[in-house]
């Protein structure tokens, strides 16, 4: 099963150097949307203001200077 990492760009770079087993890219989409929405639900971001625009790289690689398979955008607007 190959390993998909889920890099997080916030202002600032959270690698993932741990990834996740995963089936397929399909189930890297799925794991990726999740971590999305655990990421808005969480009090450990700090307030949106300082941060509106997110992305989460999903790579076959645990360093940030890897290519991203895809890229999943989001923001929060007030």
């Amino acid at each position: 099963m190959p390993r998909y990492f889920f890099h997080v760009h916030d202002g600032g770079s959270v690698p993932d150097d741990l990834g996740l087993a995963l089936p397929d890219i399909g189930a890297a989409r799925t794991a990726a949307i999740e971590l999305t929405r655990e990421i808005l639900r969480s009090e450990l971001v700090g307030p949106f203001h300082d941060y509106s625009c997110w992305r989460i790289e999903v790579s076959d690689s645990p360093e940030l200077t890897g290519l991203p398979i895809f890229v999943l955008h989001f923001s929060v607007s007030q």
